[in-house]
């Protein structure tokens, strides 16, 4: 399946994944704005489309609702996460995902890493989608193969940040556990919450775009 993050102005990270056709040429425009518009020397966040621009280009598109930098999670006050104003902020954010993607198109997005603001996160984002009767799904935030080339990532992401491992710090993973997890073991993390397994294959039989579908032939 063909899919991105989208970075859109003042809402976080966007993850989205292509349904149709007509999904992978909205995909191409909108990171075709992205990159005309980056400065020379951008930092993570700069490159970014406009909620406007992201309405505009949401048809044949499924949205998630993303990890520690998407709407929801930005939406979150970190030293008050149960406090109304924080509950009003991620409730309007679900709706404006809603508005943008269509109610069949949003999936609140779950990820276990045996972390506790990772999990705090998740209680909130299952009140959610219970409240807007929208469908969990299980995901995993794959940085690596296996669990043993964290130390590799963390090493691409000392360069990309341009600082030593030594002082690194919060930059690094905190664990090994985002590797590319099998079947059995994403069953296994998720035993309290079958349905968000169930609907990873129910959203994966909905896109049927390959890059096949293009009719494009690569020079040889």
């Amino acid at each position: 399946h063909i899919g991105a993050e989208i970075s859109v102005q003042n809402r976080g990270s966007v993850p989205v994944l292509v349904r149709t056709r007509q999904g992978y040429q909205n995909l191409c425009r909108l990171i075709s704005l992205m990159k005309l518009r980056v400065p020379k020397h951008a930092k993570p966040g700069e490159c970014v489309v406009t909620s406007e621009e992201l309405a505009a280009h949401a048809r044949g598109l499924v949205c998630l609702t993303g990890g520690f930098d998407g709407p929801i999670a930005k939406a979150i006050d970190p030293t008050n996460r149960r406090d109304a104003e924080s509950a009003e902020k991620t409730q309007r954010s679900v709706e404006w995902l809603i508005e943008v993607f269509g109610k069949k198109n949003v999936y609140p997005e779950l990820q276990r890493h045996f972390d506790r603001d990772e999990e705090a996160r998740n209680h909130l984002v299952i009140e959610l989608a219970r409240r807007n009767r929208l469908p969990l799904l299980a995901t995993n935030g794959v940085c690596h193969a296996i669990p043993a080339r964290r130390e590799v990532s963390d090493v691409f992401t000392c360069i990309r940040n341009h600082v030593r491992l030594e002082t690194a710090g919060r930059l690094l993973a905190r664990n090994s556990e985002t590797y590319l997890k099998s079947g059995a073991v994403m069953q296994k993390l998720f035993a309290d919450l079958p349905e968000a397994i169930a609907n990873t294959s129910e959203l994966s039989s909905r896109l049927k775009f390959t890059l096949e579908d293009l009719g494009y032939e690569f020079p040889k």
